[in-house]
């Protein structure tokens, strides 16, 4: 059974890579896997015309592609990447640039000191019980308190049982979330770390580059994260960092109230937060985005425990993308005749609209049902108690 790696080429420079090959049989393969280093990384199988009409004597023919992040791995000056097709491999040994290996190694370094760092400091989130309590094995960590069992399969420190991820409505996602730090969040960063001190970023997403004194936190787990946990239930011991970040993260949380006492909680006194959530922006990351807040009310969650040093727009919460941002997706859910129509239409033009009239133009009844929703003025609930 013939396979082959065509991608990638040495040297290896990025630490995100494409590995793309075939595999050709005359039976279909009960089992078809990619390695890197030894460890399989998911890959999708694809039609491939010119190994079809190459490897004509073979029934089944198919390219097999993967994306493998090599900051989830071990650094590793070589890699060596295989096709294996019921035991039929194709290898490749490839050479990694020396730029990327440094910085690969920095990454498994500070990867290092944060699980140390976590661990330290780690308590069940479901009893609140400390790191005495807890029972930490390769595979598992056990709460010997209530007996809640927090399975370890992946790099990330697992703090999310199965009763937390039902309480928080979690759902597996495609979406990835990979929005840069703002000028004032690594502002915040720089001066935590420059004293020695630990940040916390509270829903990081996925960070191409790891920045020395901060723990990425989140329920994915991404190349860049070192601990899962859920907002609500921070895996921490009270006043374990020395500062925090929740950058547009509040919105997609059931308790807001909740998040934001934790956040607290795991802070030390006069320890420095800073959090972003949008206020006019249309639904977004899905699939949960729950809450938008005004100023007042962003300052309301926190104000008990805090002292609000300010409440202000930065430059990427200008008004001009929120009005941007609503006025793609309203012209995105109409058809494309009506979306001319409406795009033709001057801010004068809308803004001296009689509203109420204007819903029945076909620019405004034929909006769809999703974009609706999306950029809704108001939403209507009717219930009936339980």
């Amino acid at each position: 059974m013939p396979a082959h790696i065509d991608l990638p080429h040495n040297p290896i420079e990025t630490p995100v890579i494409a590995i793309a090959g075939w595999v050709a049989a005359q039976t279909p393969p009960r089992s078809i896997t990619v390695a890197v280093n030894g460890t399989t990384i998911p890959h999708e199988l694809a039609t491939r015309p010119d190994v079809r009409d190459a490897m004509a004597d073979f029934v089944f023919t198919s390219g097999v592609t993967a994306m493998a992040n090599l900051l989830s791995l071990p650094p590793a000056t070589r890699l060596d990447i295989v096709i294996d097709a019921d035991g039929d491999r194709a290898a490749r040994r490839m050479e990694v640039a020396d730029a990327l290996y440094a910085h690969w190694s920095d990454d498994g370094a500070i990867r290092a000191a944060n699980r140390a760092f976590c661990l330290a400091r780690l308590i069940c989130p479901a009893r609140r019980a400390g790191t005495a309590s807890l029972d930490i094995r390769p595979r598992a960590i056990r709460c010997r308190a209530c007996g809640t069992e927090f399975a370890q399969n992946g790099t990330a420190l697992d703090m999310i049982s199965v009763k937390l991820a039902i309480e928080a409505n979690l759902v597996s996602s495609a979406n990835v979330s990979a929005n840069p730090y703002t000028p004032e969040a690594l502002a915040l960063i720089e001066r935590v770390t420059s004293r020695g001190g630990v940040v916390l970023d509270c829903g990081a997403g996925s960070r191409p580059l790891r920045m020395k004194g901060v723990v990425n936190l989140e329920i994915v787990d991404y190349a860049s994260t070192d601990v899962l946990a859920i907002g609500e239930a921070l895996p921490f011991a009270d006043a374990s960092f020395d500062g925090a970040l929740s950058l547009a993260v509040l919105e997609h949380v059931r308790d807001p109230f909740r998040c934001a006492r934790e956040l607290l909680r795991v802070v030390k006194p006069g320890g420095e937060l800073l959090i972003d959530v949008p206020f006019l922006q249309p639904v977004h990351g899905f699939p949960h985005h729950y809450y938008n807040m005004t100023a007042q009310g962003l300052s309301n969650l926190f104000g008990d425990g805090a002292r609000v040093l300010s409440c202000v727009v930065p430059p990427h919460g200008h008004p001009i993308f929120g009005v941007q941002w609503l006025l793609r997706d309203y012209l995105a859910g109409l058809p494309a005749d009506v979306a001319a129509d409406f795009g033709a239409m001057t801010v004068n033009d809308i803004v001296a609209l009689n509203a109420p009239a204007f819903l029945g133009d076909p620019r405004a009844h034929m909006l769809n049902p999703d974009a609706q929703t999306t950029v809704a003025c108001l939403n209507s609930l009717h219930i009936w108690k339980l």
